[in-house]
């Protein structure tokens, strides 16, 4: 008999915290590395295209946790949709577990908030959010559905 889901998932080993730092100061050389309330805290610019504007970022990250990450300026739009009701940007949906603890940050999470930092501008000039969703109506997000009117429908 095999190993369940679960029991497969614990085999998989953690990116410890100074693996993790040593990737993102290698592709990110700008951020600075903190040690806060037992979490890795990595803070720094991503600029999501040429003409975008620069934004200073935190990751948060506690083994065996999601990451979290914040912008800290500027400060995004109250109405923002793709936000959890912390404030942290949402970057990808929980329940799909695109997040592995043998992941790296510096080529998961930083990349994917350039992304979504990158379709938050679109939403600015559009008032849609062009990138994809299947969970735009989770109550979760600040706000519900991403692009209000819309049915909760995936979004590709």
């Amino acid at each position: 008999m095999g190993l369940s889901k679960f029991e497969y998932s614990k085999l998989r080993s953690t990116v410890n915290l100074g693996l993790q730092n040593l990737h993102i100061r290698y592709r990110f050389p700008g951020f600075t590395y903190k040690r806060e309330l037992g979490a890795g805290v990595w803070r720094g610019t991503l600029q999501p295209s040429p003409l975008s504007q620069k934004y200073r970022v935190a990751v948060s990250y506690k083994l065996n946790s999601y990451p979290n990450v914040k912008v800290i300026s500027p400060a995004l739009s109250p109405k923002a949709p793709h936000l959890w009701t912390d404030g942290t940007l949402c970057l990808y949906y929980p329940k799909e577990s695109p997040w592995q603890r043998d992941m790296l940050i510096a080529t998961t999470i930083l990349p994917w908030t350039a992304l979504w930092l990158y379709y938050y501008e679109l939403w600015l000039d559009t008032g849609k959010w062009l990138g994809s969703s299947s969970h735009a109506s989770d109550c979760n997000l600040k706000g519900g559905c991403a692009n209000p009117g819309e049915t909760s429908k995936e979004i590709n």
